[in-house]
């Protein structure tokens, strides 16, 4: 409990309690309320405690009246009461100045009451405040043992720590910018507005509280050397001692958390990937709270945004023939290189962009487009500063320029089933950039996803000819996709295939014996074109 709380409970206001001094510092912590009416109360004072007395032993002395003042105040306590009619009809002025002069609170009250009702009432309190903070002290003990076991990143451990404070918490490096948050249902527009002028106000140095702000903050790093700040921002729906005790804990999480990290930018990287996440799924109606989250995170306030993904072409070195658990670690590294390489190209092009990978083998990024930067611009500084880089080979896909953040954000879905489709288009000239027009019939079957009744279609029309390569070690399937390729054209079949035109139609004709169909006719071919389309794209889904 605080003074305030104290002066306003029912069995002080009983008494008509009157403040006389130090009005700005009632929200000090009471830690024990102590009855004393001898005149020397320094030798049984501690600290913390608010005192309550009828000054009856107290003489008519002014020096004296001055004297108990001071050493009130000196033993810490945190105010002091006086009840009128017994000893004084009103406080001494001496006594009201001294309070003035060293902060104490002093209040007089105008009425008996029984100090036992005050005790016993401001006791009970404060021992079932000691309670909850016990019982929360186990639960913070347990939720993170849980973090520590489950091995949490450092977003998640952010959002454990709001969930339980019941205010917006804010990670944040060395450079006031922020790496992770979660804002506990406040307005990102509220939290996270201004973030590093704010927050460079606030000095560094331990686990303290920024009352001029209503932050919490604890440093965060190891022996190593401290990296980032973790911040409470508002008033936690727990008592102070629990939110810094829940505070250093979580600090230590994090600490350790970032031990298990490649490097500060990893943690960056993760917070962009989630951002860009929540970006896909988010309402229209979130703007503004969008583009204070995504400035924080490094996206310059802009009037247009466009969505790019990259996805690495089919086939290179970077898919490698893993399985199992390297192939998933493989597929892992791939996206970072990938990520990596796009995010330094934005940077070595002058351009202010999220990066971040958003799903198995595709790389989604928002870039801004302020002031007089055009689309075009932009597009061919990133594409130049990434042809002269050294990242993995790759197709790109891109959508059109958007007026708000959240349009954009909804086109990266789109924007990834493009690079990925695009990305097993065996296009001997590919362009810069692919759009959704430019892959056709292979982009709506990469749209339609893993949809079962593709999938029976695609084994219907070429189970035949699976199955009869598979029983006798032949490649009609890749023979009838060149086929398909060339349009129906023996003459250019023959030179991609390198077969002679005796040996094509032979095969041709086993073809059509096999699937029982003529593959000469045009509904024929482009069902078989688009069946061969859905396995490709299965197989580059992981399906």
């Amino acid at each position: 409990m605080t003074v305030s709380q104290v002066l306003a409970s029912p069995a002080v206001q009983a008494g008509h309690p009157e403040l006389l001094s130090a009005a700005d510092q009632l929200d000090r912590p009471v830690r024990w309320v102590h009855v004393f009416e001898g005149s020397d109360p320094a030798a049984l004072l501690s600290g913390g405690e608010l005192l309550l007395t009828t000054l009856l032993a107290l003489p008519d002395d002014p020096e004296e009246q001055r004297a108990y003042v001071r050493a009130v105040a000196a033993a810490g306590a945190v105010g002091l009461v006086i009840e009128l009619g017994r000893r004084f009809a009103k406080v001494p002025g001496v006594m009201v100045a001294q309070a003035a002069s060293v902060d104490l609170p002093l209040v007089a009250l105008h009425k008996v009451i029984k100090f036992v009702t005050v005790t016993e009432a401001v006791h009970a309190r404060i021992v079932d405040e000691q309670h909850d903070v016990l019982t929360f002290s186990q639960r913070v003990h347990e939720v993170f043992t849980e973090i520590g076991v489950e091995g949490a990143d450092a977003q998640d451990i952010v959002e454990r720590t709001a969930e339980m404070a019941g205010t917006a918490v804010v990670l944040e490096d060395l450079a006031h910018d922020v790496m992770a948050h979660a804002l506990a249902g406040a307005p990102a527009t509220v939290v996270l507005r201004d973030w590093a002028a704010r927050s460079r106000l606030v000095p560094g140095g331990g686990t303290r509280a920024a009352s001029a702000n209503d932050w919490l903050l604890a440093d965060v790093g190891s022996r190593q050397g401290v990296w980032g700040r973790l911040v409470l921002v508002g008033a936690p729906t727990v008592p102070e001692p629990a939110a810094r005790m829940l505070l250093e804990r979580a600090a230590q999480a994090l600490a350790v958390a970032r031990l298990m990290e490649r490097d500060v930018a990893s943690l960056r990287s993760r917070a962009q990937a989630r951002f860009l996440t929540e970006l896909l799924h988010a309402r229209s109606g979130a703007e503004e709270d969008l583009r204070a989250a995504a400035e924080v995170l490094g996206l310059a306030r802009a009037s247009r945004y466009l969505a790019v993904c990259a996805a690495p072409r089919a086939g290179s070195a970077a898919e490698g023939g893993a399985a199992g658990a390297d192939a998933y670690l493989e597929g892992q590294r791939r996206d970072q290189a990938l990520t990596e390489a796009v995010a330094g190209a934005a940077s070595v092009a002058g351009l202010s962009a999220l990066v971040a990978p958003l799903e198995n083998g595709v790389v989604g990024a928002v870039v801004a487009l302020p002031g007089r930067l055009t689309e075009e611009d932009a597009l061919t500084r990133l594409a130049a500063a990434l042809r002269a880089g050294t990242g993995p080979a790759h197709v790109r896909a891109v959508a059109r320029e958007r007026d708000m953040l959240v349009n954009a954000g909804a086109d990266l879905a789109e924007t990834a089933y493009v690079a990925r489709a695009a990305a097993i288009v065996p296009d001997l000239c590919p362009p810069e950039y692919y759009r959704i027009g430019d892959i056709r019939i292979r982009g709506l079957l990469m749209l339609l996803g893993g949809d079962a009744r593709v999938t029976a279609f695609a084994e219907r029309e070429l189970q035949p000819l699976l199955l009869f390569d598979a029983r006798h070690g032949t490649d009609l399937v890749g023979v009838l996709r060149l086929y398909l390729q060339a349009g129906g054209n023996i003459a250019a079949l023959a030179r991609t295939s390198h077969l002679s035109r005796q040996a094509l139609y032979s095969r041709l004709r086993t073809i059509e014996r096999v699937l029982g169909a003529d593959i000469a006719d045009a509904e024929t071919r482009t069902s078989l074109h688009v069946a061969l389309l859905a396995k490709e794209v299965a197989a580059a889904r992981g399906g």
